[in-house]
């Protein structure tokens, strides 16, 4: 019983199909671009199962896994194949954040104001806001779950009545 990391990264990596950026690794041959590939994917996954964590304890262990092997030592259902993807995602926008934020500690105001107009610096910040609160949004549904029946989970035991 377990699950590769494989639909999860494929899952990923199609929602990056229009960014040059992360594919951009000019001058390595193919066994390099490889190795940083999966560093980097491997990076990304680990922050989202750490998000998840910041907002309670899921009811699998998703630290139960092995970089080596490229594989969970569970099974995992497909809304945690979806919510880990979308999690990367958001990890991987909050990287391009930090740019953002680097490119304006590096120039004074009036530099941004030629090089970097505000208005796109702003929406593209007002963004990546909306994308952290969606995943809050999806990491607290996912908690509330019952993660193979997908139901809600009920605050009232089962038991007596």
């Amino acid at each position: 019983m377990s699950t590769s990391y494989e639909p999860i990264f494929d899952k990923f990596i199609k929602k990056l199909k229009n960014d040059d950026q992360f594919f951009s690794y000019k001058g390595m041959d193919t066994e390099e671009l490889e190795e940083i590939l999966k560093d980097h994917l491997n990076s990304l996954l680990d922050r989202a199962v750490s998000y998840i964590y910041k907002f309670g304890k899921p009811d699998i262990n998703l630290y139960n896994r092995s970089d080596d092997t490229q594989k969970f030592d569970v099974d995992l259902v497909n809304q945690e194949i979806d919510l880990l993807s979308d999690l990367m995602y958001t990890c991987y926008i909050q990287e391009q954040r930090n740019k953002i934020k680097a490119f304006g500690l590096t120039f004074k105001s009036s530099e941004l104001n030629v090089f970097s107009p505000a208005n796109e610096r702003k929406s593209t910040l007002d963004m990546i806001k909306g994308l952290e609160e969606e995943s809050i949004n999806s990491i607290q549904n996912y908690l509330s779950r019952e993660r193979k029946t997908w139901e809600y989970k009920s605050i009232y035991s089962s038991g007596s009545t």
